[in-house]
């Protein structure tokens, strides 16, 4: 189940990536040529926040269900000297929840303006910079002693 859920949690990671970026050139070209706010522009938005809440709950799941959350919290001495260890148990999920908020708040702000070009900026702002930060946390394969690409 471990591997199942770690398997979903690294390659459903490309499709947030594709509706945050979605969402944000959106917003940027519809912003820059004054565009109403349409159907279009809320599906990109939506579907961020959607799938970034699903990854949420599968990285939750193996966050207290996996190897290397909770786990090594609770069970590896001195984990916060490991920087992997450290990583995965700490860092990884607090920025990853940080940044999912920042979408949530995003979402729902530019839900609540008036102004087309409001709710473009709202979107383009809290969504480029939860972007920032889910990509400085994603385990890449080439920093550290991460996984694959998938």
């Amino acid at each position: 189940m471990i591997t199942g859920l770690l398997n979903l949690h690294s390659s459903f990671r490309y499709l947030v990536l594709l509706f945050i970026v979605l969402a944000i050139a959106d917003a940027v070209v519809a912003m820059s040529s004054g565009k109403a706010y349409n159907k279009t522009s809320k599906i990109f938005a939506l579907s961020a926040l959607i799938f970034s809440h699903i990854q949420l709950l599968v990285g939750l799941l193996l966050y207290f269900l996996g190897p290397k959350g909770f786990n090594t919290i609770m069970h590896v001495e001195g984990f916060m000297k490991d920087s992997v260890a450290r990583f995965y148990a700490v860092e990884h999920i607090s920025m990853m929840i940080i940044a999912i908020a920042l979408i949530t708040v995003g979402y729902s702000r530019a839900k609540k303006q008036e102004e087309s070009k409001r709710k473009y900026k709202t979107v383009a702002v809290f969504y480029s910079i939860a972007l920032l930060i889910i990509f400085a946390m994603i385990p890449w394969p080439f920093m550290k002693e991460f996984g694959t690409w998938f």
